[in-house]
């Protein structure tokens, strides 16, 4: 008689439909399910699954720490005593999440619940991937104490009691526990380790690993039906692909497995630029398809199936994008709704997977073995990216600049977007990403007006509103225009696809990037200069933000830890120079997210120079401490000249069209 709890699949259909009873093992269970002894084929199967899963396999190849300082994942940071002493918590129904956590405390565990003081969507989301139950794993491992195995046992039962999979017709994302994002991370990524971890625990009973079993199969259903796109596919595919291999008994596992290893492959071409970067453009999701393939090509290695070579290149490629895109202090810059990954950490995790590979071997010694890329400056001509610096030495000077297309998702409206380090300072920033929920931060770091680039009237880049994807987009040009030099660098991109909510067209911004490396009696300088023209006038903002302790002002000049921000004197009708920091009236300006918790940022400085003008040429001068004085530059959109004075009474005369 089919239960109102627990896993929707019955032990009717599970042993008379389901299983693939001629896999050695199996093969007494046909008789007893005819015969309706349920308890007999529950304890045949659960003896199948202890006796054929391999933890030590499991564990010695395929590291459970592969996302260590990579993945933003709370659960594998802490030293050992700290894993246990949450894990303890968590054995008190203290729950851990990435979004914050939950005490039940005497209560039995509500998996629909949401204690976010603003209903955060992401909280039963993330509740639901089961992250805490790692904690758990990773603390028995450490002990051996089976109170974490009974804890896991008594939380995997009330969530497949109360988290019954979804009847089709059901839309990848239209449930709080089964959507296929989390139904694809609990298969690849958090359930494998917990059932390695406590297979042969006593907690683990017949009962708990059949409806194990149950839910595995339900997942694998779930996802081979109601699989999406763009990165949530590479997680669902992954799990299917998992699940295939772990669980051959399945009727449907030979087919589950050849699927996810099918779409894993082609979407390699459809997601993955020539030059490394995935469509989303995002630091932190190029990470996520990166942990995902990892973990598909270590579990291959582990179990003796063969690695498509393709998947192996491609791989690579993306993972060489962070060590291009690394900054003096080690990190990468947090592009679009991005993270600011420990690049050396990344390819830590990869060095067994690409011993060849002298770039990672030299990224992750910091310097002592291997080589660096072949040049200081790197541009990644379809993602329309670039990285510039005057070498690879923590204390050297580092710009980025997106110059490139929308991409997929995840976007900021930020094109000609310049971040700058000193060193391992980074001051030149921007608002970062927030959490994924519709509050006014959220709104802000997605906003022009969060990004360090020029806003037209008060109103931001509007390329979202008429935005649609075109497969053949991934072998587009970015459409920047670049020069690299021994001694300089250049750049250039255009924004013209609208500001403001009617996507106002009339309205075109040029920003010149010039990055000068070697510059007799100078540290390493930028100019950026940014032509506006339109056809009536406008107010225009060019905005910075400067991530220091102190800011002074001159005029329209600002000084800013070891940076100079220097621009042309001119009338006060033309431009004028408004600081704000930690503004929230009327709108927010002047803001950087620490992580993508709730409520979790400070303020920064935010520079605005503005100008009134129909078409105008800006010149800006990031310089480092008092090497230069002043600029001398027109504001004709038509002139090219620009005459850098220095502190020691010289002058450089720079003609853009000899630069660029």
């Amino acid at each position: 008689m089919e239960t109102t709890i627990g896993p929707r699949t019955t032990d009717e259909r599970l042993f008379t439909e389901l299983l693939d009873c001629t896999v050695p093992g199996l093969g007494e269970i046909p008789a007893a399910a005819a015969k309706g002894d349920y308890k007999t084929c529950r304890h045949i199967l659960a003896e199948h699954l202890r006796r054929t899963l391999q933890p030590k396999r499991y564990f010695q190849i395929f590291d459970q720490k592969v996302a260590e300082d990579i993945l933003p994942d709370f659960t594998m940071q802490d030293t050992d005593e700290e894993t246990i002493r949450r894990a303890d918590e968590i054995c008190r129904h203290y729950i851990y999440t990435a979004d914050g956590i939950c005490d039940f405390g005497d209560k039995p565990i509500d998996w629909f619940c949401n204690p976010t003081y603003n209903n955060y969507c992401e909280w039963p989301w993330g509740f639901n991937r089961h992250w805490s139950w790692r904690l758990a794993a990773r603390a028995y491992r450490l002990t051996g104490d089976e109170k974490y195995a009974e804890s896991c046992a008594e939380q995997f039962d009330s969530w497949v009691k109360q988290a019954l999979s979804p009847v089709p017709p059901c839309a990848a994302g239209a449930t709080i526990a089964w959507r296929t994002i989390e139904t694809g991370i609990r298969m690849a990524y958090c359930w494998p380790e917990i059932i390695h971890t406590f297979l042969h625990s006593p907690a683990f009973t017949d009962d708990i690993l059949t409806d194990w079993c149950k839910s595995v199969w339900e997942h694998g259903e779930r996802l081979r039906r109601d699989h999406v796109t763009g990165n949530w596919l590479i997680m669902e595919m992954s799990g299917l692909f998992i699940i295939g291999m772990l669980y051959p008994f399945f009727k449907d596992s030979a087919a589950w497995f050849a699927y996810g290893q099918k779409k894993l492959a082609e979407e390699l071409q459809v997601q993955v630029y020539p030059d490394g970067l995935q469509y989303e453009l995002s630091t932190n999701y190029q990470m996520v398809v990166i942990i995902y393939y990892m973990i598909t090509v270590r579990m291959s290695r582990a179990y003796n199936r063969p690695v498509d070579p393709a998947m192996l290149h491609t791989l690579e490629n993306m993972l060489l994008a962070y060590a291009k895109l690394i900054r003096p202090c080690g990190t990468t810059p947090d592009i679009n709704d991005g993270y600011e990954y420990n690049a050396r950490a990344i390819l830590a995790r990869a060095i067994d997977m690409y011993p060849e590979n002298k770039v990672f071997r030299w990224v992750v010694s910091n310097g002592k073995e291997g080589t660096p890329p072949a040049k200081d400056s790197v541009v990644f001509p379809h993602a329309g990216l670039a990285a510039l610096r005057s070498g690879w030495g923590k204390d050297d000077t580092y710009l980025f600049f997106d110059g490139g297309p929308f991409g997929k998702a995840h976007q900021h409206e930020d094109k000609l977007q310049v971040l700058f380090s000193v060193g391992e300072e980074n001051i030149l920033t921007e608002t970062k990403r927030y959490a994924y929920d519709t509050s006014a931060m959220r709104q802000h770091c997605l906003a022009t007006a969060g990004h360090s680039t020029v806003l037209v009237d008060g109103m931001g880049q509007n390329r979202r509103k008429n935005f649609e994807w075109k497969p053949e987009d991934i072998e587009k040009d970015g459409g920047l225009l670049y020069k690299l030099g021994e001694n300089m660098d250049a750049l250039r991109a255009v924004y013209n696809e609208g500001y403001g909510e009617e996507q106002d067209t009339s309205i075109t911004h040029e920003r010149s990037v010039y990055f000068f490396k070697k510059e007799a009696g100078a540290k390493p300088f930028a100019v950026i200069v940014d032509r506006l023209t339109a056809e009536t006038e406008h107010d225009y903002e060019v905005q910075w933000h400067l991530d220091v302790s102190q800011l002074a002002m001159d005029g329209l000049q600002v000084a800013a830890g070891p940076l100079r921000l220097l621009v042309p004197q001119v009338p006060m009708e033309t431009a004028g120079l408004c600081v704000g920091r930690g503004v929230q009236f009327p709108g927010l300006r002047g803001w950087l997210c620490n992580s993508m918790q709730l409520k979790d940022y400070r303020p920064v400085y935010a520079v605005q120079h503005h100008l009134h003008a129909q078409s105008i040429r800006w010149v800006t001068l990031l310089a480092q401490e008092d090497a230069f004085a002043g600029v001398e530059a027109s504001l004709d959109v038509n002139d090219t000249t620009i005459i850098l004075k220095k502190t020691d009474g010289s002058a450089l005369e720079l003609n853009e069209a000899d630069l660029l």
